[in-house]
């Protein structure tokens, strides 16, 4: 069984720690390639300043004020992109996001 995946530029992207480092890099480099790109992080000014960014560059994207390592803001996160975008496709979640058990 061979595995098709879609195009970026197909894509709807839920990022989060997009404020910065490599959720900001990501973030980029998939709006470059054509991704929808639905931004979280907790820094609010400066996700609307890289979603307006993008935004004039051609790209799609929304950002979102959150915490993801609140379930619930997680949930709006995804609640947000669905609403948006219709869909989530492809998502991310550096590993500091996660609740510590």
């Amino acid at each position: 069984m061979q595995l098709k995946l879609k195009a970026l530029s197909e894509q709807v992207i839920v990022i989060t720690g997009a404020s910065s480092g490599i959720g900001l890099a990501t973030a980029e480099a998939a709006a470059r390639q054509g991704a929808k790109v639905v931004l979280g992080a907790r820094s609010e000014q400066v996700l609307r300043e890289i979603a307006a960014r993008l935004n004039t560059n051609g790209s799609h994207a929304v950002s979102v004020p959150c915490d993801v390592a609140e379930r619930r803001q997680a949930a709006q996160l995804a609640a947000a992109a669905i609403s948006r975008f219709d869909r989530i496709d492809t998502g991310n979640r550096r590993s500091r996001d996660f609740p510590a058990s």
